[in-house]
């Protein structure tokens, strides 16, 4: 039993020892032939972890795409033609750019009326807005598009050239009734001179009742205003507009004009519009509607036939016929011989004043006379002084029916010019055909000329006159002060001496009050409003 019991124990701990020494050398074997593993470091394992974190991202969308693989998606279709470019969205079938072809802003860029900043919205009775609806392309060419989302077809077309564009919405109406049109714009800049692009930029319509067109007051502010029936809307920029005609008119309109901030100059007006349209809707329906989206150019608007060139302002009643049927007709024969603009500029001046020299002569020549009774009346005028006023009125009357002179005879003729002059003021700024020509020094006619211009403050100068120097309006100064000071010297004093003491001042002042005048950007910034109270009634003179 002893010898047994020994022999196990020896036996058992040799095949302990046997299993220990093959684990340890299998150990050291497996481990000898390992692939060695490089440790990763932090940036690895961050790319990692977005690595895998993209993935899932793909994953998650892949699965919602297939979840929702009905979701709409708007797009964009465009067309065009030789002069504008429309781009519309399917969603609510908007009109997100216009392009007006062949024309720049005053840096460069392309002019677009519609940028992504518009809202063109019409409502039926009974149904969703426009805007909200999801369209579909159903067709589309060149000039041509028509979009439909089952219930509601919008059409529009172009011809191979020009501004206007046939825009159709129909469908079939749920209940009757007259549908209404909201209409919003925000009008960027594209001139030079903000405070001038502000002041010529407003709504215009055309009345049912009277046929007459006519613009939102203001000068340029913030304005608001229901004008009833009309033909025609027109968010009138300076030299670009934006007209909507429906076919049988607006019933009613309320139009509104907001003006940009000094802050944000790059914002001219924001226009809106609320109008309900002239024609009612029962069922099926067609609300065809005509749109000019292009230059103020003059003829371009008139052969549309719709009076749509009374949106260039030539000012009211005589002003206005004789801008339209005078000086246009003129500026257009010169412009037939493809001169400088500039060189056309003098020759209408020169024309105008040839054909109002027999009124100049006439007054030259009462001033002569009125010269070679100077001494008589200075003696006259001594002997009465101001104690006498009635004799020396009837002393000098007494002279003028001696002399045959007519002591009113060098005004006439400069009132019967004032009408003249007045229409050619009003049309050189408002002449698309002088936007970006340039002349000796100046480099757009349309707008002041900079010959010098700095960008830092100037104090006293910047605040008075801005921040560049105008040589033709210095030219027009100069030139105006000399001529009233030959012109005083050879003119007899008719009043007391200080009557002609103040007269001499107001005529010296004219024309730098006209010199700060036609410096817009220094009347925006530095005088508003002028406050007069008279009689409890509060007058408000906008100067910008």
């Amino acid at each position: 039993m002893e010898n047994q019991k020994a022999g196990f124990d020896r036996n058992q701990l040799i095949g302990f020892l046997l299993i220990a020494t093959i684990m340890v050398g299998f150990g050291w074997w497996q481990s000898a032939n390992m692939p060695e593993v490089e440790e990763a470091t932090g940036t690895e394992l961050v790319e990692e972890a977005a690595s895998a974190a993209e993935e899932v991202s793909e994953a998650v969308e892949m699965t919602v795409a297939v979840l929702d693989s009905n979701a709409f998606v708007a797009e964009e279709v465009s067309i065009e033609n030789d002069d504008i470019k429309l781009t519309y969205s399917t969603l609510g079938a908007q009109l997100v750019r216009a392009q007006i072809k062949g024309y720049q802003t005053y840096d460069s860029a392309e002019v677009l009326l519609v940028n992504n900043n518009q809202v063109w919205d019409i409502k039926l009775p009974g149904d969703a807005a426009l805007s909200t609806k999801e369209f579909n392309v159903v067709s589309q060419n060149g000039t041509s598009l028509m979009l439909s989302d089952g219930a509601t077809e919008v059409k529009v077309s172009l011809e191979e050239s020009g501004f206007m564009a046939n825009y159709t919405v129909s469908g079939s109406a749920s209940a009757a009734g007259k549908p209404e049109l909201f209409w919003e714009r925000t009008a960027y800049r594209t001139e030079k001179g903000i405070s001038n692009e502000r002041i010529y930029s407003t709504y215009s319509y055309k009345v049912q009742e009277d046929g007459d067109v006519e613009n939102l007051s203001g000068r340029g502010g913030d304005d608001s205003e229901d004008v009833g029936a009309v033909n025609w809307l027109a968010q009138k920029q300076h030299f670009f507009s934006y007209i909507v005609q429906p076919e049988e008119g607006f019933a009613s309109a309320t139009v509104a004009t907001v003006n940009g901030t000094d802050e944000d100059e790059s914002i001219v007006k924001v226009f809106s519009s609320n109008a309900t349209l002239n024609q009612s809707v029962n069922g099926a329906y067609s609300l065809p509607f005509s749109m000019y989206l292009g230059p103020n150019h003059y003829q371009t608007l008139k052969e549309q036939g719709q009076d749509y060139e009374k949106v260039i302002n030539f000012g009211w009643g005589i002003f206005g016929w004789i801008g339209r049927g005078v000086v246009v007709p003129v500026f257009n024969w010169l412009d037939g011989y493809g001169w400088n603009y500039g060189i056309i500029i003098l020759i209408m001046v020169l024309i105008i004043k040839g054909a109002l020299s027999p009124l100049t002569f006439a007054s030259y020549r009462s001033m002569a006379k009125m010269r070679v009774l100077k001494p008589q009346l200075e003696a006259i005028n001594e002997k009465f002084g101001d104690k006498d006023a009635m004799g020396k009125q009837q002393a000098q009357m007494a002279l003028y029916r001696e002399a045959g002179v007519n002591p009113l005879g060098g005004c006439i003729p400069v009132l019967v010019q004032m009408p003249i002059l007045f229409a050619m003021f009003r049309f050189f700024p408002a002449s698309i055909e002088l936007r970006g020509q340039s002349f000796l020094w100046a480099t757009d006619l349309s707008t002041y000329d900079a010959l010098i211009s700095w960008e830092s403050h100037i104090p006293i100068l910047s605040t008075l006159y801005g921040n560049h120097i105008s040589i033709f309006t210095l030219l027009m100064t100069g030139s105006t002060i000399l001529y009233t000071r030959m012109n005083q010297s050879m003119t007899a004093s008719t009043g007391s001496a200080e009557q002609m003491k103040q007269m001499q001042v107001i005529m010296y002042l004219m024309p730098l009050i006209f010199m700060f005048v036609l410096i817009k950007e220094f009347m925006k910034k530095t005088i508003r409003k002028f406050r007069i109270t008279q009689n409890s009634q509060d007058f408000i003179i906008m100067l910008s």
